[in-house]
């Protein structure tokens, strides 16, 4: 709720300005089933944590195993190989570790513009992030 409360500060603070701002919302499509365990780890890794956190969050990632239902009748279970649970108690955790590597690159685009000071100048906003969607105010007017 919190996003939600500063992403309408933000844009209560545009229009109180009268002044055209770029203000975008991207949600990842598919976002789950597309997260790459080795870049999970290598996010990991650059966050600080060590190889114990790495192997337990790879051992935890490697443990599934799924099957399809064909016509009501199960296939043989396989492995999968990428991706994140749904239902996973960690998954959202791991997401926000990959999420994490986007709003480094994100972060070095919007360095570039200023970011939007609310109230009195003392808090700066350019993004805010929930699970799989993003919402981006890079200030410069136009």
């Amino acid at each position: 709720m919190d996003n939600v409360l500063v992403a309408n500060e933000v844009l209560e603070e545009m229009k109180r300005r009268k002044t055209i701002y770029v203000f975008f919302k991207v949600d990842y499509e598919k976002a789950y089933d597309l997260v790459i365990w080795d870049f999970i780890c290598y996010m990991i890794d650059r966050l600080g944590f060590r190889g114990k956190w790495i192997r337990w969050v790879r051992a935890c990632l490697e443990s599934s195993s799924m099957l399809v239902l064909v016509n009501g009748s199960p296939t043989q279970d396989f492995k999968p190989r990428k991706g994140l649970r749904q239902g996973d108690p960690l998954a959202p955790f791991l997401f926000l570790i990959v999420a994490e590597g986007l709003v480094g690159v994100v972060r070095k685009a919007i360095e570039k513009l200023e970011s939007l000071e609310i109230r009195d100048r003392s808090v700066k906003v350019n993004m805010l992030q929930y699970a799989d969607d993003k919402v981006c105010f890079p200030s410069k007017p136009f």
